[in-house]
């Protein structure tokens, strides 16, 4: 793998119906540099240590990305 190429997430394996689970396999050893790395921030609100509007904050954040022509498939992490 060449620096800065995260590992590829393995979506069949979602047992939440959100996020692929994470395989740790192929990030060991790995050199990432994230100068000149796109980054978004993003907060969410929560009772209790549960998230109550992260659906309107992910779509927000989304939009914000396709705008910008950020978004890369093959280079996402949450």
């Amino acid at each position: 793998m060449r620096t800065n190429e995260t590992p590829h997430y393995d979506a069949s394996v979602n047992t939440t119906g959100c996020c692929p689970k994470f395989n740790p396999g192929g990030w060991d050893d790995q050199e990432l540099h994230f100068t000149d790395k796109p980054f978004v921030r993003a907060t969410t609100h929560s009772v209790m240590h549960v998230p109550v509007n992260m659906g309107s904050v992910f779509a927000r954040v989304n939009e914000h990305i396709a705008d910008a022509g950020a978004s890369d498939e093959g280079q996402f992490i949450v």
